[in-house]
């Protein structure tokens, strides 16, 4: 299941970007190279910012996901880092 999202998100992706660039080379016909290669500069300077601030609500969500585990660990009674007794391997 993994895998088909990840083909779908990289079908839409080509997509996307095939026709970003079609575009872009419509308007480089129109305006000239020099505007276009600053335009494709700052394009590509947003996306990477927007790609490091989807990373870093990820980082944040995942801590935030860590501290909440941590905090149902202690409301059973359990100090973090004790074993509760379950064997993962499936031996007692």
């Amino acid at each position: 299941m993994r895998r088909l999202v990840w083909t779908a998100i990289g079908a839409a992706g080509g997509i996307w970007a095939y026709r970003k660039s079609s575009e872009w080379l419509d308007q480089a016909r129109d305006q000239g190279v020099a505007l276009t290669i600053q335009q494709a500069a700052l394009n590509t300077t947003q996306a990477a910012h927007r790609l490091s601030a989807v990373i870093a609500d990820r980082g944040q969500q995942s801590d935030r996901g860590q501290q909440s585990d941590r905090g149902h660990q202690s409301s059973r009674g359990q100090q973090p880092g004790q074993s509760d007794g379950i064997d993962p391997g499936g031996r007692s």
